[in-house]
């Protein structure tokens, strides 16, 4: 999934007062909504069978200072395809590189056509963080990254996202800029999808997970005649002008075909799937919010108290935006999976659309858990 929300609207000091969107017209919604994610230790590609990318070769090519605690770190590696790839560090008090002591992390992923200063760019997570000893990392992937290792028709190698962020991002944020071990993630719509989905797949890496409109299920199928989990995979094959059956093949059926038996490739959707493996969540620490779709405002602002559990209205799903009808229903699906496995799992259905405001409103809300599991006062 990705957001649909414009993401300039903040950086005078204050975040955005009310809903931000962009993209209106239903390709356009489809396009933002594919990016679906997904990330995996070192060896991933191979344990999959496929080929990965050269290894050992990324590296840190430049370091720009954007602001008093800000760092974006351009780095270089096969793995993306791409020539650099941008990461933002939000750094903690008394942060140095020279200094023997590391920081726990907190990584925040962005949705489908985001990039990584969308976080700091539309919330105040600078200053949410500003005094306590963490590390906030925001990667930058690509409008349809899936924060997955391309399938490639079997091929693999680039781009290749999982084995990037976890298997060179990581390690070189802890080799050249103490970042510790210690970690917690969250994120936004794709961004959503990919905390979760790489929580499941490598238990014990993130000690707590959030998903804000999470796209928790690519293999949703709408039951009112609404776009499915596979239509936005389609669809942000577009935004990025390539073939949308590199990512993870195609689901099958009932998607593809009228032929229960013909599921293609829809093992690798259910790898990449938050619902399929949610049994792998059990012992971590999970927060899931999702709204349905009416733009009835967040009822909160920056600066507020925190946020009212009186928010999670569990409303039925009968606002009018697209986007966040189709997260409701996925997330619905995911909370009834965690329920039937018995996955203890803080969760808030509320009344509210897919942009901007209200995933502050859920990163404030989330933020003591996220601290809590990381060990941070």
């Amino acid at each position: 999934m990705v957001h649909m929300t414009c993401r300039r609207a903040r950086r005078a000091g204050r975040a955005p007062t009310g809903p931000v969107r962009a993209g209106r017209a239903l390709p356009a919604v489809l396009a933002l909504l594919l990016s679906l994610p997904a990330v995996q230790p070192a060896g991933a590609a191979a344990a999959r069978g496929t080929a990965g990318p050269p290894r050992g070769s990324a590296h840190v090519a430049r370091e720009v200072k954007a602001g008093e605690r800000m760092l974006d770190l351009a780095v270089s590696s096969p793995s993306t395809g791409a020539p650099v790839t941008w990461v933002r560090l939000l750094l903690p008090r008394h942060w140095s590189k020279d200094t023997p002591r590391t920081w726990p992390v907190l990584w925040l992923l962005h949705g489908g056509n985001g990039n990584h200063k969308d976080w700091t760019g539309n919330t105040h997570v600078e200053e949410l963080t500003a005094g306590r000893d963490v590390m906030v990392v925001m990667p930058e992937t690509s409008n349809c990254s899936g924060y997955s290792d391309w399938w490639n028709y079997g091929k693999g190698g680039a781009p290749a996202w999982e084995t990037y962020l976890l298997d060179e991002v990581g390690p070189l944020l802890e080799k050249g800029y103490r970042a510790g071990t210690s970690r917690a993630v969250a994120g936004l719509s794709m961004g959503g999808l990919g905390a979760l989905k790489l929580t499941a797949a490598h238990p014990g890496t993130f000690r707590a997970a959030a998903s804000y409109s999470g796209a928790v299920n690519p293999l949703y199928a709408s039951p009112d005649g609404g776009f499915s989990g596979p239509d936005a995979v389609k669809a942000g094959g577009l935004s990025c002008l390539t073939d949308w059956k590199r990512l993870w093949g195609e689901p099958g059926y009932p998607f593809d075909t009228t032929d229960p038996t013909d599921l293609r490739q829809q093992h690798i959707w259910k790898r990449n799937s938050p619902l399929h493996q949610a049994a792998r969540l059990a012992r971590t620490p999970l927060y899931v919010s999702y709204g349905n779709g009416s733009a009835s405002g967040t009822g909160w602002k920056w600066g507020d108290p925190p946020p009212s559990a009186a928010r999670c209205v569990n409303p039925p799903a009968h606002g009018p935006e697209a986007v966040e009808r189709t997260v409701y229903g996925m997330n619905e699906q995911l909370r009834a999976r965690l329920a039937e496995l018995r996955i203890p799992a803080t969760v808030c259905a509320h009344e509210g659309t897919h942009t901007w405001p209200y995933w502050e409103r859920e990163l404030v809300a989330s933020f003591p858990m996220l601290m809590g599991a990381l060990g941070v006062a």
